[in-house]
């Protein structure tokens, strides 16, 4: 059993039988998406940008999260209440089988998550759980990303939606999308472009929008 951490993004694909297709339609939804933002919005997101410019080659993981990441994302609010929240730090175990017929168990933990449950996730729909700085990315941020979201569609029981991904390395965010077994990933976006920014910001109001429709 290897936790997410240790997957690659070929392992994921060898393993479980996920192609990688180039245009996806839903990558393509994903990223056109636009829904102006407020007045409040755009200062709140200049203000993030603006210190991301001045400290992204600076700055750790930890404070990745805390003065860029996470106030962007509570910005978005994923949450209402009794339907789904946002999870940290949530671990998933689940247990299907490898293109050869294998049991295999995937675990591990993930930084972000948005599912439904109070106290534990159970239905998950959106991962943002791989926070590398720029200069020190050593492992395959997509691969953990990846493994994870192959592990939310099986713990999610054959439901019939897709499983929407981010990962970030420094100032740059790429997208992902696992749809049965294809998945497709996106450009590079680079956080402190103002907007290149205000389509992340757009991609998580997608996202938003996507889960209280299957909620």
């Amino acid at each position: 059993m290897k936790p997410f951490e240790k997957w690659k993004t070929e392992e994921v694909e060898r393993t479980f039988g996920v192609d990688f297709v180039k245009n996806m339609p839903l990558m393509q939804d994903w990223l056109q998406f636009q829904q102006p933002l407020t007045p409040e919005e755009e200062r709140i997101t200049e203000k993030h940008r603006l210190f991301l410019q001045d400290f992204a080659n600076f700055w750790n993981e930890e404070d990745m999260k805390a003065f860029f990441i996470f106030p962007i994302v509570q910005m978005v609010d994923f949450y209402i209440p009794n339907k789904y929240r946002t999870f940290m730090e949530a671990t998933f175990q689940v247990e299907l089988t490898d293109t050869q017929n294998n049991p295999c168990t995937l675990r591990g933990r993930v930084e972000m998550v948005v599912a439904t449950g109070k106290q534990d996730p159970q239905t998950p729909f959106f991962f943002l759980n791989e926070y590398k700085a720029q200069r020190k990315v050593v492992t395959d941020p997509q691969g953990q990303l990846l493994s994870a979201m192959v592990a939310a569609q099986a713990k999610n029981n054959g439901l019939n939606f897709p499983i929407y991904g981010m990962y970030n390395i420094g100032q740059f965010w790429f997208f992902v999308v696992l749809s049965g077994k294809e998945y497709t990933t996106s450009k590079a976006f680079d956080a402190t472009d103002k907007n290149q920014l205000k389509q992340i910001i757009n991609a998580l109001q997608y996202v938003k929008a996507h889960i209280e429709r299957n909620v």
